[in-house]
């Protein structure tokens, strides 16, 4: 298992068996992928205490990581070891994240955080971000962000809320694809 550097993972398994795999793949990992069906790792035991613990072992052992998708909480601590993932993991090219334990009220909290941190800790590499479960970003904080992603290479961002779809955001969306800061925002 030592030359491994894809972890597709297309069916059900436990993020501690996960987090295993990765322990013992010698640090050659360059993909991890969990699919988009996130939500089967909601109801794994303990799930706060072991995604903690996958985002660790990325970060640990994977740091020439290029493609990742995982499930995230909206803690605090998720999103300080988020960060720390970030900085560590300097090649990451594409970023898939699927986001639990947001309502409504605290979406606009928790957008604005999240990219605060991909601002302040993503490397320059990253090119694609696709953000499951429909977070929602609120429209100042969207092009803050974006104001913020100039003068990098241009970003693509795949989601499937619809609020990105309505008049304001197209806008929004529109300006910054010409002006290159976008490359697609799907």
């Amino acid at each position: 298992m030592y030359d491994l550097e894809i972890l597709d993972i297309d069916y059900y398994i436990n993020l501690s068996t996960v987090s295993s795999i990765i322990e013992d793949s010698g640090g050659y990992l360059r993909e991890i992928s969990l699919g988009y069906d996130g939500d089967l790792y909601f109801y794994e035991d303990n799930f706060d205490k072991v995604s903690l613990t996958f985002i660790r072992k990325i970060y640990e052992k994977c740091s020439l990581i290029e493609r990742l998708s995982f499930v995230y909480l909206s803690s605090k601590e998720h999103f300080t070891e988020f960060e720390k993932l970030l900085q560590v993991c300097q090649n990451l090219k594409s970023l898939t994240l699927i986001i639990s334990n947001t309502s409504n009220k605290d979406d606009e909290k928790i957008g604005k955080k999240l990219l605060k941190i991909l601002i302040r800790s993503a490397s320059t590499n990253l090119r694609e971000i696709k953000f499951f479960d429909d977070i929602q970003f609120s429209l100042k904080n969207l092009e803050k962000f974006l104001e913020s992603w100039r003068g990098r290479p241009a970003l693509s961002i795949y989601t499937n809320n619809a609020i990105y779809k309505t008049d304001d955001y197209i806008k929004l969306i529109n300006k910054y694809k010409n002006d290159g800061v976008i490359k697609e925002f799907v």
